[in-house]
């Protein structure tokens, strides 16, 4: 199962007593593969309300209502989420790259040139060299967006090899991506998808990550069995999953804005 940023699992309960209560606008996605129901909150789809096939939508106003202070901390977390990026509106040009999870400081420089295009270049000195129409911003961030993405498949894949070949746990594939609400993924043929952007947090950070979706080729699940095996290969990952929720304030700006 993937990182997301807002969710929770929905369990049967008893009817209870419940305080008064202004229903939220919200979606509603039914799943073939979801057993309960599933709340998600995220900054581009607001409140989705994940639901097994035959499902009854009339029980959703009552589950949203019972867990409605959950919602409120995930939609006070999400309008934070927002502020920050709001705050950082500037459309311009990065002059440097820091990918902590690697140690690596890069200095861009931009270089006009005659083409339409815009490319990278790097130098030894861990510096990038962005040429072409660089008056066009975003082509220019769409350009280091995609040498960062090749940067983690460099990094971030032979990393989750090492993790692999250390603890025994094999998986079939790995790919990286630019999820929005994930920061890594494994699906049950043990594809791990990992997002470009863990580039940009701390390595114990990453390390976590990595180690849990290693214990996904075992446990396809996030049940007792799951964090039971998580915590004989990272003993303090209650601690780096907590700090995982405020990760994202990691990534620049910018890029979360392509």
């Amino acid at each position: 199962m993937a990182f997301e940023l807002k969710e929770v699992v929905v369990q049967p309960r008893q009817p209870e007593q419940l305080e008064e209560f202004t229903l939220p606008s919200y979606s509603v996605r039914v799943s073939s593969r979801a057993k309960y129901v599933r709340l998600k909150v995220s900054v581009e789809r607001g409140i989705e309300v994940i639901v097994p096939q035959g499902f009854d939508p009339a029980q959703i106003p009552e589950i949203l209502q019972k867990k409605q202070k959950w919602l409120k901390s995930a939609e006070d977390r999400i309008a934070q989420h927002r502020e920050f990026f709001v705050a950082d509106s500037s459309t311009r040009l990065p002059e440097a790259l820091f990918l902590q999870s690697m140690g690596e400081q890069w200095t861009i420089q931009y270089q006009g040139t005659l083409s339409s295009r815009v490319s990278i270049a790097f130098q030894s000195n861990s510096r990038l060299i962005v040429r072409g129409f660089i008056e066009d911003e975003t082509a220019c961030q769409l350009a280091l967006k995609r040498w960062i993405m090749g940067r983690a498949q460099e990094c971030l894949v032979s990393w989750l090899q090492k993790l692999s070949e250390i603890h025994g746990l094999s998986f079939e594939k790995a790919v990286v991506r630019g999820q929005k609400t994930c920061w890594a993924s494994c699906s049950h043929r043990k594809t791990i998808s990992l997002n470009y952007k863990l580039l940009f947090l701390p390595p114990h950070l990453v390390h976590y990550v990595l180690i849990h979706e290693l214990s996904h080729t075992v446990h396809l699940n996030h049940s007792r069995q799951f964090w039971g095996f998580v915590g004989t290969l990272e003993p303090d990952y209650k601690a780096a999953d907590q700090e995982l929720k405020e990760a994202w304030r990691y990534v620049p700006p910018w890029i979360e804005r392509l």
